[in-house]
C-alpha cells in the first residue's frame, strides 16, 4: 500500500498545475472504492511497463505511487486524489502469472468489475512498452475494455529507451495491432516527454477542460 504523501507546493507538469496529490485508499473489490464521487481515470498495462513511474511523473511526485522492479507488486486498485477534484487510479498489472491462481482470478475479477461497473470511471490509459509492442494479452485486455464501453487511450511508454528508427517501428506496430487510426501517444516518464499531451487527453476525457 502506498504511503499518504502530499505535495508541499504546486508543481507544474506538462502545462497542468498539480496543487495536491494524495493516496486515498486501496481496494480489492467494488466495496472498497472511495465514497467520494469524483471523476476517475485509470491506468492499466502489463507489469513493469512503467505505469507507476508515469503516474508519479504526471502528479509531479516521486514515490507517491510505489515503483518496484519486481513484476506484479501492484495487487490492489489504488486511488490517488489530485487537486481534490479527481482520482488517478493504479490498476494491477495485466498478464502476470507469478501469483496464485486464486489471487490472479481475484485481481482479474476486481479489474473487470471496476471497469464495467464504476460509474465515476471516465476513461482508461492503457500502457504498452514501445520496445515490445502489444502482446496477445494486451490486445485481449483492450478488446474487453472496449466491449465494456469504457473509453481507452493506448499510450506507448519508455520513449527514452529507443532511437528514432525503433520508435517509428514500435509506433507502427502498436497502431496496427490495436486498430488505431493514427500512431499512439508516446511518453517518457524519465524525460517528461509527452506528459502535456497526456494531461490534455485526461482532462478532455473528464469533460472538464482546463477547469480541473
Amino acid at each position: 500500500m502506498s504511503a499518504p504523501v502530499k505535495h508541499q507546493a504546486p508543481v507544474e507538469v506538462g502545462g497542468f498545475t498539480v496543487t495536491s496529490a494524495v493516496f486515498v485508499t486501496a481496494a480489492v473489490n467494488m466495496k472498497g472504492l472511495p465514497e467520494e464521487r469524483l471523476p476517475q481515470i485509470a491506468f492499466l498495462g502489463r507489469s513493469n511497463v512503467g505505469k507507476s513511474s508515469l503516474m508519479n511523473a504526471l502528479m509531479g511526485k516521486n514515490g507517491l505511487v510505489k515503483v518496484s522492479s519486481t513484476p506484479g507488486k501492484t495487487r490492489e486498485i489504488n486511488f490517488f486524489k489530485v487537486n481534490n477534484k479527481f482520482f488517478l487510479v493504479d490498476l494491477p498489472g495485466v498478464g502476470y502469472a507469478k501469483v496464485s491462481s486464486s489471487k490472479s482470478e481475484q485481481m482479474s475479477t476486481a479489474i473487470r468489475d471496476y471497469i464495467a461497473k464504476c460509474k465515476d470511471l471516465k476513461g482508461l490509459v492503457y500502457l504498452v512498452d514501445i520496445r515490445h509492442g502489444g502482446h496477445d494479452v494486451d490486445i485481449d485486455a483492450v478488446e474487453n475494455i472496449r466491449a465494456a464501453g469504457c473509453p481507452v487511450l493506448i499510450v506507448a511508454s519508455k520513449r527514452d529507451k529507443v532511437n528514432q528508427s525503433e520508435l517509428a517501428k514500435g509506433l507502427r506496430s502498436i497502431k496496427e495491432k490495436f486498430g488505431l487510426e493514427s500512431n499512439p501517444l508516446c511518453v517518457s516518464s524519465l524525460k517528461k516527454f509527452g506528459l502535456d499531451q497526456l494531461w490534455t487527453e485526461i482532462l478532455e476525457a473528464m469533460n472538464q477542460g482546463e477547469k480541473v
